[in-house]
């Protein structure tokens, strides 16, 4: 059995004299608010921020698509609030907050991402930022008019591009991603990430401490390279449940995933029903009696059995063709990116998804811990929804890609 850990923790650093960041570290709901505004309105948006996504907390949702739909609706209704409050108290004026959320859902993860705040991934050693910066240096970067190591000095390195409450609309990163053992998620406001560098935060999560004793040094790092902001971590790591715990557990959140058996056995409701409905009753019992049903009893409950096939065969034939033509998922074909309309699922000979739209995004663009992602499908609420996650794909650096061509 697996398991994922969790720990989270904010300090206020060496410089500033309050903290404006907020975290979550619930059961199967994670999130970091970087905020800002100044005097306590940074504080409000944070936390403010934080309040729909608690309310997600140990649902249990019909599949992958309602869960990273209730995810974003979540951080849209964080934007609404804060936007509300600051347009309408002039002690909020301006005020907004940046917000990466995950969401535990079976084995799986969903993740919601508006800022600079960062998403990681550690998997089979390989160190992955999940999440696109929203600043105005990295824009630069996608540009092409600035390298890394002139962004990381740039004095414009903290204007950000897009936040909650900042304007009524706001646009949500969100991705998926299927959970591996060893797999280590950490979240974090960029005051960690913008003095400790990508390396060395790898480096401590490779060392496999305790994920309580790991923000703590991550914090202790940014402290002691001048901690000039408000510090947040939350880390979790999914492992086997057997494997023997260095130090006192921290926060476990138990992995469950849905059993088709909780429906229960439809035939024998349905054959149930018939029987009654049509006026049978159960023989009184005597220690020697017969139990089997009777004849007239059988030939009902076959009867309501068919009638109850047939009911479901015309709602699916009804509904088939307006599901298939509102659906929409991402995908893989010939190695290629592609924006599937359908669903992912075959019946036999018959597929119900086809290529709606075909992209010039190559699986050799994109990182390797995201292949299984695409692979599996990636659902989308429409044919938007759709192009925006494909334009948020992780990409390899130039380098990468290079080496892996090569």
């Amino acid at each position: 059995m697996r398991r994922l850990l969790a720990a989270g923790r904010s300090d206020v650093g060496r410089v500033r004299t309050s903290n404006e960041d907020a975290l979550l570290v619930a059961d199967s709901v994670f999130a970091v608010a970087d905020g800002m505004g100044g005097h306590v309105a940074g504080e409000v948006a944070a936390s403010t921020a934080l309040e729909p996504l608690t309310e997600l907390d140990g649902k249990v949702f019909a599949d992958s698509n309602q869960a990273i739909e209730a995810l974003r609706n979540a951080v849209v209704a964080a934007n609404e609030t804060v936007s509300q409050m600051a347009s309408e108290d002039p002690n909020y004026r301006g005020m907004g907050t940046t917000l990466t959320a995950l969401l535990l859902e079976g084995q799986r993860v969903h993740l919601a991402h508006v800022g600079d705040s960062r998403a990681y991934l550690l998997r089979d050693g390989q160190f992955s930022q999940m999440t696109d910066d929203h600043t105005l240096v990295q824009h630069l970067i996608d540009e092409g008019q600035l390298t890394r190591e002139q962004a990381a000095n740039h004095p414009q390195r903290s204007v950000i591009t897009r936040a909650i409450g900042v304007s009524p609309q706001v646009d949500v990163d969100s991705m998926t991603l299927e959970l591996q053992p060893d797999d280590v998620l950490l979240l974090c406001s960029d005051g960690l990430t913008g003095v400790v560098d990508d390396e060395t935060i790898a480096m401590y999560l490779r060392e496999r401490m305790s994920p309580e004793e790991t923000i703590d040094r991550l914090i202790a790092l940014a402290n002691s390279g001048g901690g000039p902001d408000n510090i947040t971590v939350i880390l979790l790591r999914y492992e086997d449940s057997e494997a023997p715990a260095r130090t006192a557990p921290p926060k476990t959140v138990p992995i469950r995933t849905r059993d088709s058996d909780d429906a229960g056995d439809w035939v024998s409701t349905v054959g149930a029903i018939g029987a009654f409905g049509s006026g049978s009753r159960l023989a009184p019992g005597n220690g020697d009696a017969d139990d089997t049903p009777s004849y007239g009893r059988l030939v009902a409950r076959s009867v309501a059995v068919m009638f109850g096939v047939a009911v479901l065969i015309g709602v699916l034939f009804a509904g088939g063709r307006f599901l298939l033509s509102q659906s929409y998922f991402v995908g893989v074909e010939d190695d290629y990116v592609v924006i599937y309309q359908g669903v992912d699922v075959e019946f036999g000979p018959i597929n119900l998804a086809r290529v709606h739209e075909r992209t010039d995004v190559s699986l050799g663009d994109i990182p390797a811990w995201y292949h299984p992602t695409l692979e599996a499908g990636r659902p989308a609420a429409d044919i938007n929804d759709a192009r925006r996650i494909v334009q948020g794909i992780p990409r390899r650096d130039a380098d990468d890609a290079d080496s892996a061509s090569g």
